[in-house]
């Protein structure tokens, strides 16, 4: 339901948007391919207002069509976010000249003020298309990057001063179409001979069944300290149609089948450990939850049931808003956390120690590691990729740690 109430109030705002920036589109009337403009331009209002009665009636159209209309959509609408401030500034203008009734002059070996600022806006709403459609050609959501990083705690054990631990996460394998490309990443995560290695959930798109012919390639994911995952939300099925609930558990239970043939060792709200030379390292794993719309399922509390609370804590967690809503105010013992979850948006700037991207706006943490005190969590920008079949500018991640001993 909140789901639905979302997705209502999405397109409400989306179709206000399309009205408002219709006097810029129709400013171009003069040029003789104005009417095929006007016919794409509102081509994206049906599209994003049939989207919600699609939604709403529970028809599923597969994965490749909810792509198109999710880029589509998404695509509209971060477009006109983009060109919204010079719209803005000329609307207010012209408000400002109508209320003091201020006359101004017009040269005519000068663009008028109105003009300018609609240009500029057209130019800005279509920055974003022609970037996302260069996302889509230019085949960069299987130009894996490795991420090092080196971070120091005072009560790691000594046995584990310098592990090298490779974390990924959303690997979304049913979008994984390059079987080719993904291997060779898969090879550059062996190739790392990590001691451990972390996955943070969302291993498929909505079913199981997109782990066919996949089994042999992720089963070679090994490391001589194991593979621990846990669940992300879309590892529970909840996004796509089910004939019945009976069929709904099974793809739920068959994916967590899959984990366990991978020889995965997953964690649902439970926790185990890692332990060299008769030292321990605490694992933590819980479901998905999420401070937003996405599901709940994470129990902490469930989690530390026989746990050695003395010891070095690392926590894996599908989403990167439970630590600050949870981790950071009632469990200061957990010294680690590796998310995963926001993939960057697959859309943003990221150079160096430079980093932007609108998933900002929706996440504190969203890429690369952040701390709180003694605290610290590290949010992988995905291996593969949902929704948009593209990235910008965020490159898809393999992620390696080396804990060190202060």
């Amino acid at each position: 339901m909140e789901r639905t109430i979302f997705l209502f109030l999405f397109t409400i705002i989306s179709v206000l948007l399309d009205l408002y920036f219709y006097q810029i589109i129709k400013k171009y009337r003069f040029i003789s391919w104005s009417k095929p403009l006007f016919y794409v331009y509102w081509l994206f209002t049906i599209v994003t207002v049939t989207n919600l009665f699609i939604y709403a009636l529970g028809i599923n159209l597969g994965f490749y069509f909810k792509a198109i209309i999710f880029n589509m959509i998404i695509g509209n609408f971060i477009s006109k976010l983009v060109a919204l401030p010079f719209i803005l500034i000329d609307d207010l203008r012209r408000f400002i000249i109508y209320i003091f009734r201020n006359k101004i002059k017009k040269s005519s070996n000068k663009i008028s003020r109105s003009k300018f600022l609609s240009i500029s806006a057209s130019l800005a709403y279509g920055l974003p298309i022609t970037s996302l459609t260069y996302g889509i050609l230019s085949n960069n959501v299987y130009d894996y990057r490795v991420k090092r990083r080196k971070i120091s705690f005072k009560n790691l054990p000594s046995a584990f001063d310098g592990i090298k631990i490779c974390h990924i996460s959303d690997i979304h394998v049913g979008s994984l179409k390059n079987r080719v490309a993904v291997r060779g990443g898969f090879d550059m995560i062996i190739n790392e001979k990590p001691d451990v290695i972390f996955f943070t959930g969302d291993l498929v798109n909505d079913k199981a069944e997109e782990l066919k012919g996949w089994g042999d390639d992720l089963s070679k994911i090994k490391a001589p300290l194991g593979v621990h995952s846990v669940l992300g939300n879309h590892d529970y099925g909840e996004y796509t149609s089910w004939k019945s609930e009976s069929e709904k558990i099974k793809n739920f239970n068959d994916l967590i089948k899959g984990q366990k043939e991978f020889g995965w060792n997953l964690l649902r709200n439970q926790n185990d450990f890692i332990e060299v030379d008769g030292q321990k390292l605490n694992i933590i794993g819980v479901e998905n939850w999420a401070s937003s719309r996405f599901q709940q399922y994470g129990d902490l509390k469930k989690a530390y049931d026989g746990l050695d609370e003395e010891g070095f804590k690392l926590l894996m967690t599908h989403n990167p808003s439970h630590w600050n809503a949870r981790v950071t105010n009632n469990y200061r013992d957990i010294d680690l956390t590796l998310s995963g979850h926001t993939h960057g948006l697959q859309y943003g700037i990221d150079i160096g120690k430079f980093r932007i991207s609108p998933v900002r706006l929706a996440y504190k943490q969203w890429a690369d590691l952040y701390s709180n005190n003694d605290q610290f969590i590290y949010v992988n920008r995905g291996f593969g990729f949902m929704g948009y079949p593209g990235r910008v500018g965020i490159l898809p991640e393999i992620t390696i740690l080396e804990l060190n001993k202060v």
